[in-house]
């Protein structure tokens, strides 16, 4: 059983309480290089993805030009068939 003059433990863990003080923990060495390391990962990782999305877009670029092709075809071969329906008209009429 607790003493008298016992106080109960308080929630809060020291780590709280000091950033609650307005205490700001200074970086140590370590975690400074460990920083360097992490910035040279996520460069390397933007990196990654700039080159997955450069290519995604010459592949999208390359079907543009392509889907381009297949509706000019498509819009030539059109106006061919309006071409010799016009011209029948006019060899019956």
């Amino acid at each position: 059983m607790a003493g008298r003059g016992a106080v109960k433990a308080n929630p809060k863990g020291a780590a709280t309480r000091a950033n609650a003080r307005g205490g700001r923990a200074k970086p140590r060495k370590a975690a400074a290089a460990g920083a360097a390391v992490t910035l040279e990962e996520r460069i390397a990782v933007l990196e990654r993805e700039r080159d997955q999305l450069q290519a995604a877009l010459d592949e999208e670029r390359a079907r543009r030009r392509k889907l381009e092709e297949v509706y000019a075809a498509a819009r030539d071969r059109i106006s061919r068939a309006l071409d010799s329906l016009h011209t029948i008209l006019n060899a019956k009429g």
